[in-house]
C-alpha cells in the first residue's frame, strides 16, 4: 500500500516523510496544508529512508520539503541490526528497492513467508482472516494508534522498551553520510530538509543514556548549521503529555493531531 500509494502522489505531493514508527504514528497527512505523504514505517532505517528517496525523488513534480525523523535510534543504528535483517526483503519484494546484499540463491527472496519469526506470520494470518488485510496504513501513509495503552505507557514499560531499543553505540558515521547525501539530493532540486526529533513519553525520555542524547542534539544542531536546514527538537516539548501517547514512545491519534499541526505550522513560516 506504500509503495502503490506514494507513486499515485508524484503530480501533487509538497511534504513527504520519512523515517520510523514515531513519526508513522506521529505524523498525520491529514493535518498539514501542503498536500503531504506518510513514506515512514515501523523499525525504518536512514538506509531504507535513503533507499526510498533514491528510488521516488526524480518523480515528484511538486515537492518541497522533506521531514526526515531522527530519533534516539536512529543514528547509531547498524545494518546489521537484526531487525533490518529480515525487513529488508519486504522492501525490495513489496517496495521496489534493490538491496544488493539479497543473493539470487537466497530462498527467502522468492517467499516472503520464509522471512518473519513464525510467531509474526501466525499473527498476520489471524489479522488477515478478521480485517480482511494486514495493513495498518491509509492512504496517505499514516497509521493510527487509538487512546492509551496503559499497560505500555508506565515507568516500567519504558525501562522494557529502552532495553530492547539501547544498542550501547555512540558511533554515527555511516548513517551521518545517509543523512549528508539526502539533503544534498534534495537541494540540488529545491527542496528544504526538516530533521525532527519526534516527542516521547517522560517514562521514556528519562530513561536514555543522557550523554548519547546530548550528542544526537549536537549532531542534528551541526548537520542543521552545515547544511543551512532547519532543526526542531520535539523530544522532550512540554506540548505533549503522556496521554497523548499509546504507548511509551509511540503517538496516539489525539498526540499525533498535535504534533502535525505543530510541525505544519513551522513550515508555514519557513521561505
Amino acid at each position: 500500500m506504500k509503495n502503490e500509494n506514494v507513486m499515485k502522489r508524484y503530480n501533487d505531493c509538497e511534504v513527504l516523510i520519512l523515517g520510523n514508527s514515531h513519526p508513522f504514528f506521529g505524523l498525520n497527512p491529514v493535518f498539514f496544508t501542503y498536500n503531504t505523504f506518510n513514506l515512514s514505517n515501523v523499525s525504518q532505517t536512514l538506509c531504507f529512508d535513503k533507499l526510498l528517496l533514491d528510488k521516488h525523488l526524480g518523480h515528484f513534480q511538486k515537492l518541497k520539503y522533506v521531514i526526515l525523523a531522527i530519533e534516539y535510534t536512529t543514528l547509531s543504528h547498524s545494518d546489521n541490526n537484526p531487525e533490518m535483517q529480515w525487513r529488508k526483503y519486504f522492501y525490495e519484494a513489496q517496495m521496489g528497492l534493490n538491496i544488493p546484499e539479497i543473493s539470487c540463491f537466497d530462498l527467502k527472496k522468492y517467499s516472503l513467508a520464509l522471512v518473519p519469526p513464525p510467531t509474526i506470520n501466525k499473527v498476520s494470518i489471524k489479522t488477515f482472516f478478521n480485517r480482511g488485510s494486514i495493513a495498518q496504513t491509509d492512504s496517505l501513509g499514516f497509521a493510527a494508534n487509538y487512546g492509551v495503552l496503559s499497560e505500555y505507557n508506565n515507568p516500567p514499560a519504558a525501562v522494557v522498551k529502552m532495553k530492547q531499543h539501547e544498542d550501547g553505540s555512540l558511533s554515527f558515521d555511516k548513517n551521518l553520510t545517509r543523512i549528508n547525501d539526502i539533503i544534498i539530493k534534495c537541494k540540488k532540486k529545491g527542496i528544504k530538509v526538516l530533521l525532527v526529533n519526534m516527542p516521547v513519553t517522560s517514562y521514556y525520555a528519562d530513561n536514555v543514556i543522557p550523554q548519547k542524547r546530548q550528542k544526537i542534539v549536537n549532531t542534528c544542531e551541526m548537520i542543521a548549521l552545515e547544511n543551512n536546514i532547519d532543526y526542531i527538537d520535539l523530544f522532550r516539548s512540554k506540548v505533549f503529555n503522556n496521554d497523548d501517547f499509546y504507548d511509551v514512545d509511540h503517538l496516539n491519534v489525539q498526540g499525533a493531531k498535535k504534533c502535525s499541526e505543530l510541525l505544519n505550522q513551522y513550515i508555514l513560516t519557513l521561505k
